[in-house]
């Protein structure tokens, strides 16, 4: 990778200069075309789509003001949104948090964290809250702004998309889910990329409440095969 050579470089020549902020644009990008690439083209943090290197910027989970010796530390790197990382306009995600230090696994959950999308509860209306009793998961909602109503907004549109948003008037869709096997079956294919590497946009959310729907579906099956033995 580009980041280690230059690391590799600057660590012999000048090692004086070896810093993210003397870091060339063009190695700034494969980087981030290489975490786009792991992270199915999804912002890290919110789960919207990044559609190339133009859409992001690094983030530093432990930011660089606060773990300055992890700031060229490809493990502490995330593609997230907005392009520019100080742009605060959409009111959530990584420049809310900006150069706030966090300890991961007591008050902030990394998206590099194995098992970190089981430690968030997504629902229906595209809201979103933390396993029970995870107060990391609880304080990271709240360092990022992920209850943001423009963002639980774009989440609800998303279930919506697949038949699984519940609003006042809830539409029924030819994508609608049927059945507990489908949705199951939907749950499991929604979290694999596509044939481009591509995840669906706010996959984990979808892939939550298509399983709670599931188990919905099976209790009310349950329900009338009692009834009907009666």
């Amino acid at each position: 990778m580009a980041l280690q050579n230059w690391v590799r470089d600057m660590r012999r020549v000048v090692p004086q200069n070896l810093s993210y902020g003397n870091l060339p644009t063009t190695v700034k990008d494969e980087v981030k075309q290489v975490l786009l690439a792991e992270q199915g083209h999804l912002c890290a943090y919110t789960l919207r789509r990044l559609h190339g290197v133009e859409d992001c910027h690094i983030e530093h989970v432990e930011p660089q003001n606060a773990a300055p010796g992890k700031d060229l530390d490809y493990a502490n790197m995330a593609a997230c949104i907005p392009k520019d990382g100080g742009d605060i306009s959409s009111g959530y995600g990584a420049p809310i948090k900006g150069g706030k230090a966090v300890t991961l696994n007591a008050d902030f959950v990394s998206p590099h964290m194995p098992g970190c999308d089981a430690r968030f509860r997504f629902d229906a209306q595209g809201g979103v809250q933390s396993a029970l009793g995870d107060a990391a998961a609880q304080e990271t909602i709240t360092t990022l702004k992920l209850d943001h109503e423009a963002l639980i907004d774009l989440r609800r549109a998303a279930l919506q998309a697949h038949g699984l948003a519940i609003t006042a008037r809830t539409t029924r869709t030819a994508r609608q889910l049927k059945s507990a096997a489908e949705a199951r079956r939907f749950a499991a294919e929604v979290l694999q990329p596509d044939r481009n590497g591509q995840l669906e946009p706010f996959c984990v959310a979808l892939a939550q409440v298509a399983l709670a729907y599931a188990e919905r579906e099976d209790t009310r099956a349950q329900r009338m095969s009692g009834a009907a033995r009666k």
